[in-house]
């Protein structure tokens, strides 16, 4: 019993720490802005839980009126939580009727743009003529600025490219046939049935053309100085027993089934012996050794002088040969070949 009546240790209290911490005044002055923090938000946690009562009270006091004084009283004002619940909704109903809108134009868009789609949408774009906007310098500033920052790649790819000064080549045959079929267009409330009349095109290939050295009469005499004609022709077109054609290339012994298969074989391979497979010429380099000199002159050529890169390249040079004239250096804007249309 005596030993269950002695008293442990004191533990510090809150003014025992208060009084520890007034040799460190930064300390004490944490703790009292703590301390009346937290002060604060017991007074706002009591002040909100008073308002929350008598608002209980006041609800529980207008269940007890009765029915007949309740007409004669205006309805109370709703609260601020009620009303923005009701915004809520309210915005949220309106964001559903834009976008249903916005799918009805889109409709109505894409059945306007299949009705303007013409008879052949996949005929050969190489027929295209160069829009002579490309080099038209009266467009705006903007524009311009958008393009000469737009990155330009060193090697710009062939495959599915418009190319420049090409000879327009046959439409491949194609037995077509009407089908009627119907397209459906998912909306947010309803589907949409658009009957749609469509062609079935068997597309038969067409034979590969032989090779034909392009013409170079645009070029400077300077860069026409640089362009050496092949002696034998890139490639030849043999045509099998069985009707079908192959592709064999004419600096190697590999065949191919298709041109383009032997472009992709001409970039990789024969491009670092300074051959060109879009303008069809090698060009001279005679200070270029290494092969890393052969691969920046022959950047260079498709870059700023080859004559059969893409209408995009060619925009581009367009761009920069213009920049270039405004800023005073018109001897480097020379260097970037434009043709005259």
């Amino acid at each position: 019993m005596e030993a269950c009546k002695e008293e442990g240790p004191r533990l510090p209290t809150l003014a025992d720490l208060k009084k520890h911490l007034r040799g460190e005044p930064l300390y004490y002055a944490v703790l009292e802005e703590y301390l009346r923090n937290a002060a604060n938000l017991i007074e706002n946690l009591r002040a909100k839980l008073e308002e929350s009562e008598r608002r209980n009270a006041c609800d529980n006091e207008s269940v007890e009126i009765p029915r007949a004084d309740l007409a004669l009283r205006a309805s109370p004002p709703p609260s601020r939580e009620q009303l923005e619940v009701f915004q809520e909704l309210m915005e949220h109903q309106r964001e559903l009727e834009r976008e249903q809108e916005n799918e009805e134009q889109l409709v109505l868009l894409y059945l306007q743009q299949q009705e303007q789609q013409p008879e052949y949408p996949e005929e050969n774009m190489e027929d295209e003529e160069p829009a002579a906007a490309l080099i038209d310098y009266g467009g705006s500033w903007e524009q311009e600025e958008m393009a000469e920052w737009r990155q330009v790649p060193l090697y710009e790819p062939f495959f599915n490219e418009e190319t420049v000064n090409v000879v327009p080549r046959a439409r491949p045959a194609v037995a077509e046939r009407n089908n009627e079929t119907v397209r459906e267009i998912v909306l947010r409330s309803r589907t949409v049935r658009v009957p749609m009349m469509g062609r079935d095109e068997e597309t038969l290939p067409a034979s590969p053309e032989t090779f034909q050295t392009p013409a170079i009469e645009g070029l400077p005499k300077h860069y026409q100085q640089l362009l050496v004609a092949p002696e034998i022709d890139p490639y030849t077109v043999i045509r099998k027993d069985d009707g079908s054609t192959a592709i064999e290339c004419g600096f190697c012994p590999k065949e191919f089934g298709t041109l383009k298969g032997w472009r992709i074989h001409a970039a990789k391979m024969h491009r670092q012996n300074g051959y060109c497979q879009k303008c069809g010429h090698f060009v001279d380099m005679p200070n270029a050794t290494t092969a890393a000199e052969i691969q920046a002159t022959m950047e260079l050529h498709s870059l700023e002088w080859c004559p059969k890169v893409t209408k995009a390249a060619m925009n581009d040079r367009a761009i920069k040969r213009r920049r270039l004239e405004l800023a005073g250096r018109s001897e480097e804007a020379q260097h970037y070949f434009i043709p005259a249309w």
